[in-house]
């Protein structure tokens, strides 16, 4: 009879849910200690739940689940399948220990809420969340962060059952929807709609051709963040207001639409009325001089210097761009610990190029120390970094709660040498330790022609003594012209538009 008489409670104090309510608090979770275990119990939905890397030993009403932090597996929570859909769902949840919460839950697979807490030993309650799933369904609970997110206490989960009435198509679309371009991405943001009805979700589409399809009701999209066959998707939280599809090609134009939806499943509503805010972008035709991208989950030929403190840069396997791998640092273990750790590029000759520029998305949570960007000529790719000259890089950085920030196109111009190095550098402190991230690190050579317009273009590189030496042709407004195999010196770039029968001639200087 564990905690009947607190459902009941809850129900009546909350008047949320209407009759065919579900709910789960846990009578028949058995563990009650200070270790974590992986096993199952038998629901109240009469489905069986499992659990991985959870303990006992810290209630709300016993007995109730806690999931552990940086546990050899991802701490979670799974039930079997419930019937007759969920139309609602709200739970109690409890930061256990110092460490913030950072706990997402799942319907069917799909993120429908995070919550983080608001200190520790405080119980509170999610609020009603709103995800109208017919049918059959599942509820996952699960640390957000595998190594960072606090330990945390849930309990009392109680859902509505789905009630027929799905929730209407979005009343606007978003405002703002632009794509900006960094070396092999392309990054969009928006301004989420506003109106009676809010969406749920945004469905982002995207297309090597200007002839993308809207959506159909009832049809859900998945994820496709691979354009190498043309053509990509994501779906994108209401709050996000930003997407990134990566790892393409140089000097290609993509094009994108934005659909907002609301409901889920076969219910699914999009918004395709009216006009469907679209954009496009063209990938920086670039010179690469040094790119990772942690596909390959290492950290390839880049230097990592521990200085100060046992923890180190790390493999982070799914949150980095669109759930792939990425770059982390933590300095908390257990508690905040003093660390001093640098991840540094190989050497790189930057007097074989001219207009160098630097990219990368980084992300961070928690106070501590901000991450540094800092670049050197002298550093001989071995020693302890702080025995060498670096100067700062100015970027634009990641505003906090694990968002991912694109830095702007840096110019690195201003550094020669044949052995330059750009790092990162983390610190952290006995009372302050921040977790930072970096993914889509590229250092590249750039020289960007721009115009008035869209309109044809034939581009020649004609040298002093009258050699045409480079010759394209082009009808983008910016244009990024690759300079890498002229030698040094003055030369032309002859601009000639054939529509209108005119040339324009400017000065360039290969350094």
């Amino acid at each position: 009879m564990k905690k009947q008489l607190l459902f009941f409670i809850v129900f009546l104090a909350t008047g949320f849910f209407a009759i065919g309510q579900g709910n789960e608090n846990f009578t028949n979770y058995p563990e009650t200690a200070n270790a974590y275990h992986d096993g199952t119990f038998l629901g109240m939905d009469g489905s069986t739940w499992s659990y991985t890397q959870s303990r006992g030993d810290s209630v709300i009403v016993a007995p109730s689940p806690t999931f552990g932090k940086k546990r050899p597996l991802t701490s979670k929570i799974v039930s079997g399948n419930i019937s007759n859909g969920c139309g609602a769902i709200q739970f109690d949840y409890k930061q256990t220990f110092s460490t913030a919460v950072n706990l997402n839950l799942f319907i069917n697979g799909m993120l429908v809420k995070n919550v983080t807490s608001v200190a520790q030993g405080v119980v509170t309650n999610s609020g009603p969340v709103v995800v109208n799933t017919p049918g059959v369904f599942t509820i996952m609970f699960k640390q957000a962060d595998s190594s960072n997110s606090g330990q945390v206490t849930i309990d009392n989960v109680i859902w509505t059952a789905f009630s027929g009435g799905p929730v209407p198509e979005p009343t606007n679309y978003p405002t703002n929807f632009a794509a900006g371009t960094a070396p092999f991405t392309i990054n969009l943001t928006w301004t989420d709609a506003i109106g009676a009805q809010l969406p749920a979700a945004y469905l982002v589409l995207a297309s090597d051709q200007n002839s993308i399809a809207a959506p159909v009701d009832g049809t859900p999209v998945s994820d496709d963040p691979n354009l190498a066959d043309g053509h990509g998707a994501l779906n994108i939280l209401q709050g996000a207001q930003h997407a990134s599809f990566g790892n393409l090609p140089g000097n290609k134009q993509y094009f994108f639409k934005i659909y907002p939806y609301t409901n889920s499943g076969s219910l699914i509503d999009y918004k395709t009325d009216g006009t469907a805010p679209a954009a496009s972008a063209t990938t920086s035709n670039t010179v690469i001089i040094d790119s990772i991208h942690f596909t390959a989950y290492n950290f390839s030929n880049w230097i990592l210097k521990n200085v100060i403190g046992a923890e180190v840069w790390m493999i982070d396997s799914i949150h980095g761009i669109n759930g792939g791998p990425c770059a982390k640092v933590s300095g908390f273990a257990g508690a905040s610990n003093v660390n001093e750790d640098w991840i540094i590029t190989p050497s790189m000759n930057f007097d074989k190029y001219n207009n160098e520029a630097l990219n990368f998305q980084s992300a961070y949570k928690y106070t501590g120390p901000a991450l540094q960007c800092l670049i050197s000529n002298d550093y001989d790719g071995v020693s302890n970094p702080n025995d060498f000259a670096w100067a700062p890089i100015t970027a634009t950085w990641s505003a906090g709660n694990w968002v991912w920030t694109p830095s702007g196109n840096i110019n690195v111009s201003g550094t020669n040498g044949t052995a330059v190095y750009i790092g990162f550098r983390y610190t952290s402190t006995a009372v302050e330790s921040s977790t930072w991230e970096l993914d889509d690190i590229v250092t590249s050579e750039k020289c960007q022609l721009s115009f008035a317009n869209n309109e044809g273009k034939e581009i020649k590189v004609i040298s002093v003594v009258g050699n045409t030496v480079l010759e394209t042709t082009t009808d983008q407004k910016n244009y990024m012209l690759n300079t890498s195999a002229l030698p040094k010196g003055v030369y032309f770039v002859k601009v000639y538009y054939p529509t209108r029968k005119i040339s324009q001639v400017q000065k360039l200087i290969v350094k």
